[in-house]
């Protein structure tokens, strides 16, 4: 008997009009604070560059958690029928751009790794071209011997090779990351979204 008077106190807690205030407000912050750091990080905008949207979608996605925290705070608190359907939109909205947004990331990952490739080729090439001046050089050749320039071409490209396989891994692994971020997130939204309309309809 204990027990369940217990449970009935802790339930009506929980649904009390308080406790909704309380998400509402907690939620409202939520989406407020996302809101402002989304502006910082995306202004000024230079949507041609791969490297601006890449950077600012994984900001975006490292951040995602606060507006789904915040949405569904923001769900459990309202009481009105038409805010609660304007937030399932808004779920359904944002939902959609962060699981499109993957396509994005995907691309200019891919995008910004041949960059980084050809940036390392393009400086081994010009390293190259000067050791083989220097070999042309006679009086460079009295002075370096073709073993030296043969080991010195030798550690340019393993070095190169290293700093190749370095960025594609740092760029592959930043890449994950912000697809797993934006589209659990964004698959979760679009879920609370059909939810709400759900109780919208109840």
């Amino acid at each position: 008997m204990t027990f369940t008077s217990k449970k009935i106190v802790g339930s009506s807690l929980i649904d009390s009009p308080r406790a909704k205030k309380l998400c509402r407000i907690v939620g409202l912050a939520c989406l407020v604070a996302f809101a402002v750091d989304f502006f910082v990080i995306v202004l000024p905008p230079d949507f041609g560059a791969a490297q601006w949207r890449l950077s600012s979608l994984q900001q975006v996605g490292d951040r995602s958690i606060v507006v789904l925290f915040g949405l569904a705070l923001l769900m459990y608190g309202v009481e009105r029928r038409k805010i609660l359907r304007s937030l399932a939109l808004l779920c359904f909205t944002i939902g959609t751009v962060f699981v499109l947004s993957c396509a994005v990331v995907a691309q200019d990952s891919l995008a910004l790794q041949r960059q980084a490739n050809e940036q390392i080729s393009a400086q081994v090439s010009q390293l190259n071209s000067r050791l083989q001046a220097i070999q042309e050089n006679p009086e460079a050749g009295a002075k370096i011997t073709p073993e030296q320039l043969t080991q010195a071409a030798q550690r340019v490209n393993a070095q190169a090779e290293s700093a190749k396989q370095n960025a594609n891994n740092s760029i592959l692994k930043s890449g994950i990351l912000s697809i797993g971020n934006l589209a659990v997130i964004g698959v979760t939204l679009l879920v609370l979204g059909r939810y709400s309309l759900y109780l919208f309809r109840a």
